[in-house]
């Protein structure tokens, strides 16, 4: 006898019977019911690389006349930031250059990214001498980066953005999770 596959299954009833379309169904709603779980439970990487282009491609978005930021760098560090960059300002007697850490913040109710715990770390401003730019940089320190305190750096999607629930920075990354 010739046994072909057959896409109806033989009973023991030697009778041929189709597989049943509700418990295919059943099968492949738990199986998307497991992946939507594992989904919602699970987090995303951004690089350190993505996260520069997208500051870059905002900043050069947003030109100002009055002062300008450019060569700016993001470092991703353990638990925490860094950002490099070159002000060029008017009223300056040339570009200062300054590196800042910050630690960064998840808001989930408004899907936001806030700079918490800036602290001005180096700052090279021409015509300034050391003794000076260390003053100025505890003047920064102390009086205007507190008062920057939690300032919004980045605002996501609403859709995506309250959704993110942590986030946690590591060298080279910044994960983030729901």
């Amino acid at each position: 006898m010739n046994h072909l596959i057959s896409p109806l299954a033989s009973g023991a009833d030697g009778l041929r019977h189709r597989p049943k379309p509700l418990l295919s169904l059943k099968i492949m709603a738990l199986a998307c019911g497991a992946l939507v779980a594992s989904y919602s439970a699970s987090a995303f990487e951004v690089s350190e690389e993505a996260l520069n282009q997208y500051v870059q491609q905002q900043l050069s978005a947003k030109p100002s006349r009055d002062i300008q930021l450019f060569n700016e760098k993001i470092s991703l560090l353990e638990g925490f930031a860094a950002i490099c960059a070159t002000v060029r300002a008017k009223g300056l007697a040339g570009d200062v250059d300054f590196c800042a850490n910050m630690t960064p913040k998840w808001r989930q109710e408004t899907g936001s990214l806030l700079a918490t715990k800036m602290a001005l770390v180096s700052l090279n401003a021409p015509g300034v001498n050391p003794q000076n730019t260390e003053l100025l940089k505890m003047l920064v320190n102390q009086v205007v980066l507190p008062g920057l305190e939690g300032i919004e750096v980045y605002k996501a999607d609403n859709f995506i953005g309250k959704q993110i629930a942590w986030l946690k920075v590591f060298p080279g990354k910044v994960e983030m999770g729901f």
